[in-house]
């Protein structure tokens, strides 16, 4: 066989074979795409039918500090005894001294005295004082009984009453000061309290030269004068106006067992008030009927 007949009959060969091979394999058929597996959706909730879970109420926290917190957590004093709680006061000034005096009636000429301190946690203690007897005192209040500044008159001889802040110095008769916490002023001839309503320094302490009577003389007291109840006193700061409550003083009793609106004590007891009372405690005194 020739070179050109050998060669021809190897590609018909060849031919051949591929030719039997794609008649037994067959065309290859693609694979047909892959579907998505369906997606299951949670049936709707019908809306009368809510789901079924336990109400949480909302987590517990501590109430405010509101004065019935700390009425709850501070001692109680009975008032058969003392008159008035002031841990069960709303308002007491806003310190940390604090005197009440409780009368049991309106038309009562004396009353509990207590001094009371504000500890740490807010809650106020009657203080002890050394070598006085235990509080509450007795103290004097007005001839004229108690009722609200707001109806008191001048004469009247009524003590006020209302919460108030005490004045910033001692006066005396004495020439000893029963403190190192206020200025103290030894009365001398010429020393005044103004009590005229409408006077320009109503309610004041005034000085002018001894022996001569201020125009608001008529209407006022001249201190160096009253030896026995102005031995110590200081002066409770009525509201400016009215003009219905001058020379409402803390003072020394009285021989007659009453004041003339003010409210007194014994001496001894008072020197010992006054030498606890600090202005940098922001001292108040509260007056009330019980």
């Amino acid at each position: 066989m020739g070179a050109k007949s050998l060669i021809a009959a190897s590609i018909a060969a060849s031919c051949l074979l591929a030719t039997c091979l794609c008649a037994a394999c067959g065309t290859a058929t693609p694979p047909a795409p892959s579907t998505p597996p369906a997606i299951t959706t949670p049936p709707a909730t019908s809306a009368a039918a809510p789901a079924r879970t336990a109400t949480v109420p909302p987590p517990a926290t501590d109430p405010p500090a509101t004065a019935r917190a700390r009425i709850s957590r501070c001692p109680q004093y009975p008032a058969a005894t003392y008159g008035i709680d002031p841990n069960r006061v709303a308002d007491t000034g806003g310190g940390t001294q604090l005197v009440t005096v409780v009368d049991p009636s309106t038309a009562s000429l004396a009353g509990t005295f207590t001094a009371w301190a504000r500890r740490a946690g807010g809650c106020w203690s009657p203080v002890s004082f050394a070598g006085q007897r235990a509080e509450p005192f007795r103290a004097q209040t007005g001839y004229g009984g108690l009722r609200p500044i707001s109806r008191r008159v001048p004469g009247d001889w009524a003590t006020p009453t209302g919460l108030f802040p005490f004045g910033t110095t001692i006066y005396g008769n004495s020439t000893v000061s029963p403190t190192t916490r206020y200025p103290y002023h030894h009365l001398v001839c010429g020393d005044w309290w103004d009590e005229q309503p409408g006077s320009p320094a109503y309610d004041t302490f005034q000085h002018v030269p001894c022996g001569i009577t201020p125009p608001y003389g008529d209407d006022s007291e001249a201190l160096w004068t009253e030896i026995q109840p102005y031995q110590h006193f200081i002066d409770i700061k009525m509201p400016d106006p009215p003009d219905n409550g001058a020379g409402i003083f803390l003072h020394d009793d009285m021989p007659e067992g009453y004041t003339e609106g003010c409210v007194a004590l014994p001496n001894a007891e008072l020197d010992a008030v006054l030498g606890w009372l600090n202005p940098a405690d922001a001292p108040h005194i509260l007056i009330a009927v019980g």
